[in-house]
């Protein structure tokens, strides 16, 4: 008989991951600890730019770059919104990580579509304690709750 195959708890977050600094890694880990596979999605520079007003400090293909390299990412996606039928359907996600309160990553209020069943709500991490750091995102915080 041949082995039985046992479904991966598969989980996606998505941000746009500008700035990257500790609390994204902490709800990056975070949402690892709770599936088998996690799938990161990165906002684009024009997502980005409708929610901010203004383009992310460093290019996506150094931000996808930056969260594809990190041990608890599985893989990593660029994409321009959040499709709920993509998500289930083509990557077979089971858990949808929304961060509540971490700076470049979508909350559950942001998460349009996702059925709230699929929705899991992480605490925010940590906050930089780099003065240049915070100053550049203050604003944006400001503006959207995704700066």
């Amino acid at each position: 008989m041949g082995e039985r195959m046992v479904p991966q708890r598969i989980g996606y977050l998505t941000g746009v991951f500008d700035l990257f600094h500790v609390g994204h890694l902490d709800v990056l880990e975070r949402a690892r600890q709770q599936c088998d596979r996690l799938i990161v999605g990165v906002l684009s520079d024009d997502w980005a730019e409708d929610a901010w007003g203004d383009r992310p400090f460093v290019p996506l293909l150094e931000r996808a770059q930056i969260i594809e390299h990190l041990r608890c990412v599985d893989e990593t996606v660029v994409v321009e919104d959040v499709e709920p039928e993509w998500l289930t359907g083509v990557l077979g996600v089971r858990t949808v990580f929304a961060a509540d309160g971490t700076d470049g990553v979508l909350g559950a209020d942001e998460l349009d579509g996702i059925p709230a069943g699929l929705i899991s709500t992480l605490a925010a991490g940590r906050g930089s304690r780099s003065q240049i750091l915070r100053a550049a995102i203050g604003p944006r915080q400001s503006r959207s709750s995704v700066a």
